[in-house]
């Protein structure tokens, strides 16, 4: 029945799921992306003419599709990518055909046209999400890093390298800022799997607003990272560990009874020339241990122990987010055989996840963060297959509506029995403390005044 509706002409209704993604991504977001400058008579066509065939709108749109697409080859997913984009601009002139084209498309443009469509969406985020984007006088936001395969071909293998043993696959390496209230995507960076989480987040750092709050683990420590950070305005709430050496006048059994210590130095025998870095140590307790803290937020009304607690317990959110881009989405493997058609796929599937966070955000606003993102995906593939057949889509708003995940109470933890191969990581330890006499006290003080002049 559908295949004998196919080609009919159905004019699109404003209530389509199409006139619904232009409200998500504004006219102004794709104007961004189009040259300013006017083309002269007898010059070549510009990247944006509507005589080329994939324009910086359509790369963007079909690396999107593409990172929503279901079947499991990559030639499948863009076939899928290249007739929604036709399906979405009827009257336009028809993209290419070929995968090659695209891929070439892209390259005129790089990495950057997608961080340059997403940078132009974010400053419409603040509004859209209202009341859930400040909490407590701050916006949250949680960083981390996490790694998806790579296609084992020698391209990948010789400029991706190798980012484990030997013996390991090609992988990238990705590292989000997620805004923890609404767990919106704000910014990314990606690399081969050797890069550093800390080193992209000083890229993303220039970018946060004022009043911006950095909740990360304990990869994010140390004292050269922490340093750059406070230099820098940048606030931050990262959890230590057992390789951490803190400086203070008291002991940890002081500092754990009182839970909350702001004279706690931080300053390595090997950077003793340059000027010490005073945090705030808070200890939470958790399931019977302890949480060290350290922020560099030392008014109390401004960052209390209490609001500190609950910050780092929705940094769980951008473990989920991983989770649903490598299960829910299915993308814990790019299947682009180079570096460059990689990295413009693992841009594009980031980028569609984002979407996807996005559109819970605006139809559900409080419980943006509870989204199915499962249930988004399937909702919008079903939506892109009956915009090919000119089938109504105004019965998507309100499914995507109620695509959150379950809130009943179960009777039974939900867990999966134990795997034998299961990875289990050791919880942090509590750092090590060196308390200071008089005589060190006086000389470090000496030094954060020099340091300070």
């Amino acid at each position: 029945m559908i295949m004998a509706m196919e080609g009919r002409s159905r004019k699109l209704d404003r209530r389509d799921w199409p006139a619904f993604l232009n409200r998500i991504v504004p006219q102004g977001v794709w104007q961004s992306l189009s040259h300013s400058s006017k083309q002269s008579k007898g010059d070549p066509p510009s990247r944006d003419d509507p005589r080329i065939r994939w324009s910086r709108k359509f790369v963007v749109l079909a690396y999107i599709a593409i990172g929503w697409a279901a079947p499991r080859t990559l030639g499948e997913r863009f076939d899928q990518a290249r007739q929604w984009v036709v399906d979405l601009f009827p009257s336009r002139r028809r993209p290419g055909h070929t995968y090659v084209g695209l891929t070439k498309a892209a390259g005129r443009h790089g990495v950057e046209l997608f961080h340059q469509f997403w940078n132009a969406l974010r400053h419409t985020m603040a509004g859209r999400a209202h009341e859930a984007w400040n909490q407590y006088g701050w916006i949250p936001f949680a960083v981390d890093g996490s790694r998806v395969d790579a296609a084992r071909t020698r391209a990948n293998e010789a400029d991706l390298g190798k980012s484990a043993r030997d013996k390991s696959h090609p992988q990238w390496w990705m590292t989000w800022i997620v805004h923890l209230p609404t767990l919106l995507l704000w910014d990314w960076r990606q690399g081969p799997g050797t890069s550093s989480e800390r080193t992209h987040l000083r890229e993303m750092a220039r970018d946060l607003p004022a009043e911006a709050l950095i909740i990360a683990d304990g990869g994010f420590g140390g004292f050269d990272f922490l340093s750059h950070l406070d230099q820098t305005g940048v606030h931050f709430l990262v959890r230590c560990g057992g390789n951490a050496t803190f400086e203070s006048r008291c002991t940890l059994n002081e500092i754990e009874q009182r839970g909350d210590a702001s004279s706690v130095f931080l300053w390595p025998k090997s950077r003793r020339r340059r000027r010490p870095l005073r945090v705030r140590q808070i200890v939470l307790k958790r399931g019977g241990r302890r949480v060290y803290l350290v922020t560099n937020v030392f008014d109390r009304t401004a960052l209390s122990r209490s609001m500190a607690g609950e910050f780092y317990e929705l940094r769980w959110g951008a473990e989920v987010n991983y989770r649903d881009f490598k299960c829910s989405m299915g993308r814990s493997k790019m299947l682009a055989l180079t570096p460059d058609c990689g990295a413009f796929e693992l841009a594009g599937a980031i980028v569609a996840m984002g979407l996807l966070r996005l559109h819970a955000a605006i139809l559900q606003v409080a419980k943006g963060a509870r989204a199915s993102i499962a249930e988004l995906l399937k909702l919008i593939r079903k939506a892109m297959e009956h915009l090919r057949y000119r089938r109504s889509t105004a019965w998507l708003i309100p499914a995507l509506e109620q695509a959150v995940t379950d809130d009943y109470h179960r009777k039974r933890p939900k867990k999966s029995r134990d795997w034998p191969r299961k990875k289990r990581q050791r919880p942090p330890t509590a750092p090590t403390y060196r308390k200071l006499n008089q005589r060190e006290w006086t000389h470090l003080c000496e030094q954060i005044h020099k340091h300070a002049a």
